[in-house]
């Protein structure tokens, strides 16, 4: 049986205030979505293009795939520079609150958990054997899913109106104008297009990257420490965050992908089974990670720099009121 271990309760001095969960979330956000932008753009363009070819054509030979190159060389041509940054605003009014949000509720989970652990551990320790380490262990895997399920929900039709936005298909002028052509067309229901395959990607994706980057950073810190290294805590969160963005990526792929085509149109991809079944007959197993080196090239980089900025405002904001608890 697991040794019992004693369980501090959370001190509210020690905790940092909500605040500093809001701004380093909204902080990170906001650098994360003007810097990478034309990542997000680029990929919802290459997962687009198949769809396009083969609604055009279904003769699997004749099809011609957009590549990267292609795809910035169109976006220039048709916009300019400045157009590789088209959708950053509906990607702002996204995941600027919504990174707040989800840091924020976040923090109040996992603090949940660590108040409530006297009263489930040893309970789930006797029915499984499993010792309050490793349970503490899965923690962040539970605590990621479940802020990212409920926050996800809440944005998702910013999500929906980001894509057809940012998709050629439609060349909406304005964010207004993508709002009434989805209620026209699909109604309140089209708000919400391709949630099911957002919540298989987003929240297993912020489960498996809050367990292994807290991982990482735990190894990282430990090694440190042993060989006295003058590594600044960015830089180690920076690392644990890419490593553990690299993988989450890898893994969620194929959702991220049917999500982007059952969001485009809902008509001909109108739920997660149908909208694989048709992927597979079109391109196979290939298909399900179209835009994976794009979403490489930007989910951990993401991923790495918002927490990277959220850690450190969170940190700069207690050190502040250590200091003025300090000088009372």
């Amino acid at each position: 049986m697991a040794r019992p271990v004693e369980h501090e309760q959370p001190s509210k001095q020690k905790r940092p205030q909500k605040m500093a969960h809001l701004v380093g979330g909204a902080m990170s956000g906001m650098t994360s979505c003007i810097m990478l932008q034309p990542l997000d753009l680029i990929k919802t363009r290459l997962q687009q293009s198949t769809h396009d070819v083969s609604l055009l054509d279904t003769t699997k030979h004749l099809r011609k795939r957009n590549t990267m190159l292609t795809t910035v060389q169109d976006i220039v041509k048709t916009n300019g520079a400045a157009g590789l940054w088209r959708g950053t605003l509906p990607t702002i009014v996204r995941n600027v609150p919504g990174t707040a949000i989800y840091f924020t509720t976040l923090s109040e989970i996992r603090n949940a958990i660590v108040v409530s652990r006297p009263t489930w551990q040893p309970v789930l320790s006797r029915v499984t054997g499993i010792s309050y380490k490793k349970q503490e262990n899965y923690e962040n895997l539970i605590a990621g899913i479940t802020a990212r399920g409920a926050v996800g929900y809440i944005l998702m039709p910013f999500t929906v109106l980001k894509v057809r936005y940012e998709s050629n298909m439609y060349n909406y002028g304005s964010m207004l104008e993508a709002f009434r052509s989805v209620i026209k067309y699909d109604g309140i229901r089209g708000l919400f297009a391709g949630y099911g395959a957002t919540f298989i990607r987003d929240a297993p994706f912020a489960g498996i990257y809050l367990f292994f980057y807290e991982h990482w950073k735990t190894m990282a810190n430990g090694w440190k420490s042993q060989y006295d290294v003058p590594v600044a805590n960015v830089a180690v969160n920076l690392g644990a965050g890419f490593v553990a963005g690299t993988t989450a990526t890898c893994i969620t792929q194929p959702f991220d992908m049917m999500k982007t085509r059952m969001q485009l149109d809902p008509h001909i991809y109108p739920n997660i089974l149908a909208t694989a079944r048709r992927v597979f007959l079109e391109d196979g197993i290939k298909g399900f990670f179209d835009g994976l080196s794009l979403r490489l090239a930007r989910k951990p980089l993401s991923s790495a720099i918002s927490w990277a900025i959220y850690e450190e405002v969170v940190r700069s904001f207690a050190k502040r009121e250590s200091l003025s608890q300090t000088a009372l």
